[in-house]
């Protein structure tokens, strides 16, 4: 390797005692022995792989989010989900109260739907809770303080990824409501 702008040193020549080494330039001081090949190789090697790793930025995360229950309304209906994070492959159950005075149209045969859409607004799932009682649908008419709920599950696909989705509830002609979950870690969670 040639250097520019660097004095060549003298080659080696024996000195005093048959060692060989650099000749002592004048003003230039002591004489010092030779570096091994293999040595030198092995210093060169250690000397960059210490620059290489101290270059590798450390990879940054954060501590998990911890999400508040998810839950939405619109007179008479109000919404919950029993968890805010879900693994894939766990439930979550999502429950819609009517709270009366109200008067709603409500199917029988499958009251409550849901929709959950990815954050593209793909649907990555739809479901309906099961079949209602005779007196918790049709034209449901509810006094002050009456309140009707209904349940449907989500079975979170195990293969899918995790984020932010948006579960889209329909209870016959009341206002539907959306909750946010999320499924997974979220990136860069510790």
């Amino acid at each position: 390797m040639v250097l520019r702008g660097a004095a060549t040193p003298p080659s080696p020549a024996p000195a005093a005692g048959g060692v060989a080494g650099w000749r002592s330039r004048p003003g230039r001081g002591q004489t010092c022995p030779m570096l091994h090949p293999r040595l030198a190789a092995v210093a060169l090697l250690l000397t960059a792989c210490g620059a290489a790793a101290s270059a590798t930025p450390t990879p940054r995360c954060h501590p998990a989010v911890h999400f508040p229950s998810p839950s939405a309304s619109a007179a008479p209906v109000s919404a919950t989900a029993d968890q805010a994070q879900v693994d894939p492959g766990a439930t979550v159950t999502l429950t819609e109260t009517i709270t009366g005075p109200a008067t709603v149209q409500v199917d029988c045969s499958a009251p409550l739907q849901v929709l959950v859409t990815d954050s593209t607004a793909l649907s990555v799932y739809s479901g309906y809770s099961a079949e209602a009682a005779a007196d918790a649908c049709g034209t449901l008419i509810l006094a002050a303080g009456a309140r009707q709920s209904y349940q449907v599950t989500w079975p979170v696909d195990p293969s899918l990824p995790g984020g932010t989705y948006t579960a889209t509830l329909v209870l016959g002609d009341a206002p539907q409501l959306t909750l946010s979950l999320a499924v997974g870690a979220l990136p860069g969670a510790c």
